[in-house]
């Protein structure tokens, strides 16, 4: 009689921490899944080709943030160049329309971060060959939040 008891004991506690047991799991899961960065998507990647001599380029790389919280862009490198700087072009107060440097790009929540000729880019400084247009070229973005990601740039002749 005494193991019977002792059994039925054991089940009764048994079902009654599984409630709170699958209440910690569903926090502790939902807490994971909330920290977890959503991936961000590449929209579109190129390269302008320039001609043979010529060390400076653009780089086109938008990027699209499906997650719920903003990201920051802090920095591309392609190990064909001697460095890459994240840029704005804007224009001034008279009308005249000049590039800028800037430390960071911002891809709002749910948002894109589009790059393109008239606007944000990748200044590739110091190449360090001739690109070829069809040539792809590495980049390694990194991010505010110390996620990087690698992406290939097709280079193209407009």
């Amino acid at each position: 009689m005494f193991p019977r008891i002792f059994l039925a004991l054991c089940a009764s506690l048994l079902f009654l921490a599984l409630p709170v047991a699958a209440g910690h799991a569903a926090h502790g899961s939902a807490r994971t899944l909330a920290t977890v960065p959503a991936e961000i998507k590449v929209v579109s990647t190129r390269v302008l080709a320039v001609p043979p001599g010529i060390r400076d380029t653009s780089a086109f790389i938008s990027l699209r943030n499906p997650g719920a919280r903003p990201l920051v862009l802090k920095a591309a490198h392609t190990p064909l160049a001697a460095h890459s700087m994240l840029m704005v072009t804007h224009k001034d107060a008279a009308g005249r329309t000049g590039m800028k440097e800037v430390k960071r790009l911002n891809i709002p929540a749910r948002g894109t971060l589009l790059m393109g000729p008239s606007g944000t880019h990748l200044m590739v400084m110091g190449l360090k060959r001739a690109v070829k247009v069809g040539e792809k070229l590495p980049f390694t973005l990194s991010f505010s939040d110390g996620r990087t990601l690698k992406v290939s740039a097709t280079v193209y002749k407009p």
